[in-house]
């Protein structure tokens, strides 16, 4: 596992390197102090996840997020912030963010995000999966999962993990071989099985149920063909 942490506090970001190794012992952990180092590797490195902080001195981490999910749109980014407002959740989510860790959280939660992180799950606060559950009703999904994954075919399944991990339809594609408008129509039949409108609510539906898909792979920058740098 091969992972990229972006912050400009080297105290959190030492913090946090020691909860990923406790994790998962013998993980390489990359580190960046400013956007523009971060996206430069984040662009050119072969990696498994970036956890990105949306406050760096020298640009604004929501722009950096839309930027990478359109260059490497195969790469995971898990955001990381002390901005926990549910309108900067919704855009990091609409941008295809894979979660949101809270740094406000105490070490155990932020040690519980990173695990799920790491496990190919969603992680986001409690407070914001309830404010964005709203009125709906819950799903149960953890005694369905051992056994038949969901309730849906390996298709589907697989194209949900990928959807967890922050992918769009072009990307999900390319990594299972299949047309757009194929992955498409696995999308709207994903929404329509979890009576959902949209991925933001799947991915709250998800989070909510601490549905994990497996380590995220190996992302290459020959794979996505990025453009320039940033």
């Amino acid at each position: 596992m091969k992972v990229l942490l972006i912050d400009d506090h080297a105290l959190f970001r030492a913090g946090v390197m020691l909860l990923l190794r406790e994790a998962m012992p013998g993980i390489e952990i990359l580190q960046a102090s400013t956007l523009r180092d971060g996206v430069e590797i984040a662009l050119n490195q072969a990696l498994n996840l970036v956890f990105l902080d949306l406050e760096l001195p020298d640009g604004n981490g929501l722009d950096a997020l839309e930027m990478l999910k359109h260059q490497r749109p195969s790469l995971p980014v898990v955001i990381m912030s002390a901005d926990e407002r549910v309108g900067t959740i919704v855009q990091a989510l609409g941008f295809n963010a894979m979660g949101f860790v809270p740094k406000s959280q105490p070490p155990e939660v932020l040690q519980a995000a990173l695990h799920s992180a790491l496990a190919g799950g969603v992680f986001l606060p409690v407070s914001i999966v309830q404010t964005l559950a709203g009125d709906q009703a819950p799903f149960e999904l953890k005694t369905v999962i051992e056994t038949d994954h969901l309730g849906l075919s390996p298709r589907l399944f697989e194209t949900l993990g990928w959807l967890a991990q922050g992918l769009p339809s072009k990307a999900i594609a390319v990594r299972m071989g299949l047309e757009d408008i194929t992955v498409r129509k696995y999308v709207s039949q994903l929404l329509a099985h979890f009576n959902v409108r949209r991925r933001t609510e799947l991915i709250v539906l998800l989070a909510n149920n601490q549905v994990s898909f497996g380590p995220p792979p190996l992302s290459q920058p020959a794979l996505d063909g990025h453009g320039s740098p940033y």
